[in-house]
């Protein structure tokens, strides 16, 4: 018998205050193992999608209003986020990543996880100092006075301790300087590699997510408007052009790039 993907989504819909649609059937797969990479212009549904999975669009006066989502072939789409976390798929948000008060150690000491006993939780802490030597240099350092990449590691570290077997990360580029970024992408392949875990990565940055990814899904609107290995769509000048919103080496806006003929439909 066939093993099911780790993650699917099934013509999944979500509604924000009863009225407003913010994805309209969407249909994604992760596989054990991949980095897929999401991508889309403001306002697409990409972190939407992340909340859905994760449990979180709740939380935002939302709720999945059609479809499914399936982890291991078992819907969760109803599911509270703690019961989702137990599950092993954990969110990196946008926002609110780390306590700026608390210190690194803090920070982790802070996260609640299943963990069967001490010495498991001590492993999984020195893990993340491992993968993340900037932190192990500042682990007395309040978070708030650390660097944007080194807060976006410190909440990639907080996620590791729960354990997880897929990462749900809402933009890991945004703000941060190139050098820091091509550091973080290659700490999460090698995190990836060496753990075994599976990754989703929401992002802006097309240049970044199709060279990390092995999978890409292209969001318009709610709705999957390309999908295909990263680097099939790195290549393809439509997709650049219309749906990631560059063009020889120029930004175009989206709204430009719909109005021209031949755009991908």
């Amino acid at each position: 018998m066939i093993a099911p993907p780790l993650l699917t989504l099934e013509a999944v819909g979500v509604t924000y205050q009863r009225s407003i649609v913010a994805l309209h059937g969407i249909d994604l797969t992760v596989q054990a193992g991949q980095i897929v990479a999401i991508l889309g212009v403001n306002g697409a549904g990409k972190t939407t999608t992340l909340r859905a999975i994760s449990g979180f669009v709740g939380l935002d006066q939302a709720r999945v209003t059609g479809g499914c989502i399936r982890h291991r072939g078992t819907a969760i789409e109803t599911l509270p986020p703690h019961l989702i976390t137990r599950r092993g798929i954990v969110l990196v948000p946008e926002r609110d990543k780390v306590f700026p008060n608390l210190t690194v150690a803090e920070n982790l000491a802070a996260v609640v996880t299943a963990a069967a006993g001490t010495a498991e939780r001590r492993r999984r802490e020195q893990l993340v100092y491992e993968h993340f030597p900037r932190l192990a240099a500042r682990r007395s350092s309040e978070a708030g006075l650390l660097s944007g990449g080194e807060r976006q590691m410190l909440a990639v570290g907080a996620a590791l301790l729960c354990g997880p077997e897929l990462l749900l990360i809402d933009e890991l580029s945004l703000g941060l300087a190139p050098i820091i970024v091509g550091e973080l992408g290659e700490r999460l392949k090698t995190i990836r590699s060496e753990l075994g875990l599976a990754i989703l990565l929401v992002e802006q940055s097309a240049a970044f997510a199709l060279q990390m990814a092995d999978h890409a899904y292209v969001l318009e609107n709610g709705r999957v408007a390309a999908a295909g290995p990263a680097a099939t769509l790195a290549a393809d000048t439509d997709i650049q052009r219309y749906y990631l919103g560059t063009a020889a080496g120029e930004r175009r806006s989206y709204r430009d790039g719909r109005t021209r003929p031949g755009a991908c439909q």
